[in-house]
């Protein structure tokens, strides 16, 4: 076997394909060297900025002022006027300017606020009033979300008849 080897593997062979390996490392360095990339001159980059206008306030509804009512001919109750609030009244958010009226998780303005209430918005009132830090507090909640429910303070509540 090894007479085989040896008669496959003479000089003339060994030095032939270290000569065939030189030339073709030798063409593929020559065709890489011609081929590489030309230099790119950059450009520099323009910035662009879209300015998006910011949203517009949102108009409040508009103030609904009480009407006199004529006095009633029939033998029907009298509605209270709409200064004398109690419980199981329909009251209206009013006066705060678009502020809203803080509901506080108590009677108090140091305790936590849970709803802020929009000017006009519709509550029920579910209990008071209490006495606390100078203001007449009532327990208002939402009649279409039993979820909303607070302390607000009397001076900024009309009672409304018929919601």
């Amino acid at each position: 076997m090894f007479k085989i080897l040896r008669t496959l593997l003479n000089i003339k062979v060994i030095l032939g394909a270290i000569v065939f390996g030189v030339g073709v490392f030798a063409v593929l360095v020559g065709i890489l060297w011609t081929s590489k990339a030309k230099s790119i001159t950059q450009v520099p980059a323009t910035a662009i900025l879209n300015i998006i206008e910011a949203p517009t306030e949102t108009p409040l509804s508009p103030i609904t002022t009480q009407t006199p009512t004529p006095s009633p001919t029939t033998s029907q109750q009298v509605p209270p006027p709409s200064g004398d609030i109690a419980i199981g009244n329909y009251v209206q958010v009013s006066g705060t300017g678009g502020d809203g009226l803080r509901l506080h998780n108590t009677a108090g303005v140091s305790s936590k606020v849970n709803h802020i209430a929009i000017e006009a918005e519709l509550f029920l009132v579910k209990d008071g009033p209490v006495d606390a830090d100078g203001y007449t507090w009532w327990e208002l909640q939402d009649p279409y979300t039993d979820s909303v429910v607070g302390w607000g303070v009397g001076n900024y509540l009309i009672v409304v008849q018929n919601p």
